[in-house]
């Protein structure tokens, strides 16, 4: 609007000159004084509204600029709000995401110092009951020989000597006394294999391989065959350990020979890097593994807790009718 009366001002002054250079011409030179008077009033003010626009236009463009600069400081001071807002969020994350970490870092140290101290415990009271159990046997064994053997092997002495001197009315009654002495001498061999079974001298005296040894050499084997096969057992092992797999051996050769109705028994006994590897294997009636109540009645789960005394593994494979394999891994 303002550039349209700008244009109509200039063309009127262009018009007043044009007019009063006719009046001159004319020889009417009052008009054209008047004329040209008023070409110059409006060409002066035509100037002020130039020059007012010109201001006009210069306050809006400092007015814009003054805008645009408080605008862009606006935008300055939200962006560092805003960096330093995400930046308190990202520390805030970051803290609690650490907190979280250490927290269940503690936890699980806790687990796994608790889970520490209950195998120590166990650890410990399942050596304690194997110790008073070994202790109990040794006992038992010492008492079996010193007393029942002793007071056995004395009545067989004294039945044997009073033999001569007693006169039989017939020879019923003979056989009958000779039959006595018969049981008892049974009974002192019995008493004798008992004690040396509970705490054998051969373990005492030399490695696993030879008490092992010992104690097959002693079974019937018109019952029973057994083949005892031992590879890295020169040496001697732990006292612990050596009683630990002696007392499991003899467990599972008993537990064959009340149980399994077997004619053949495989007993291997490995010792390498790794550990001792055993395995007794049998080709008797064999049983479900899944009785619960036939496991605990067979012993097997003494064999467990004294094979887990040693931090090593055991494992039933026996199918009713197809034998029995004991599997047991024992590190050193």
């Amino acid at each position: 609007m303002l550039a349209q009366e700008s244009g109509y001002a200039q063309g009127l002054v262009n018009g007043s000159a044009t007019l009063a250079k006719v009046y001159r011409s004319s020889g009417n030179d009052a008009d054209a004084y008047e004329t040209l008077q008023n070409s110059l009033k409006v060409k002066d003010s035509l100037f002020n509204v130039g020059s007012e626009a010109k201001m006009a236009e210069m306050q809006t463009l400092y007015e814009t600029e003054k805008k645009q600069q408080q605008i862009e400081l606006q935008q300055e001071q939200l962006s560092k709000k805003n960096f330093i807002l995400t930046g308190i969020i990202v520390i805030f994350c970051l803290a609690a995401l650490l907190g979280f970490s250490s927290y269940r870092r503690y936890r699980l140290q806790q687990k796994s110092r608790l889970q520490a101290e209950i195998m120590s415990q166990q650890h410990m009271a399942a050596k304690a009951v194997l110790d008073a159990e070994e202790k109990e046997r040794q006992r038992i064994a010492k008492d079996l020989h010193d007393s029942v053997g002793q007071m056995m092997s004395a009545a067989k002495m004294n039945l044997s000597a009073f033999e001569s001197e007693i006169r039989f009315e017939d020879e019923g009654q003979q056989l009958a006394f000779e039959r006595i002495i018969q049981l008892v001498d049974e009974s002192c061999k019995e008493v004798r294999n008992v004690s040396h079974n509970m705490m054998p001298n051969a373990l005492l005296k030399n490695n696993l391989a030879s008490a092992l040894r010992e104690f097959i050499d002693k079974l019937d084997q018109k019952k029973l065959q057994v083949d005892l096969y031992t590879q890295g057992l020169d040496e001697r092992l732990d006292t612990n350990v050596e009683t630990v797999l002696y007392r499991v051996i003899q467990e599972c050769v008993n537990n064959v020979i009340r149980h399994a109705a077997a004619t053949t028994l495989d007993i291997s006994l490995i010792k390498d890097k790794d550990g001792i590897s055993a395995t007794v294997e049998d080709n008797g009636s064999g049983f479900d593994t899944a009785d619960k109540q036939k496991l605990n009645g067979m012993g097997l789960k003494n064999i467990i807790t004294r094979i887990e005394y040693l931090k090593g593994t055991v494992e039933f494979d026996s199918t009713p009718g197809k034998g029995t394999l004991v599997a047991l891994h024992v590190p050193v």
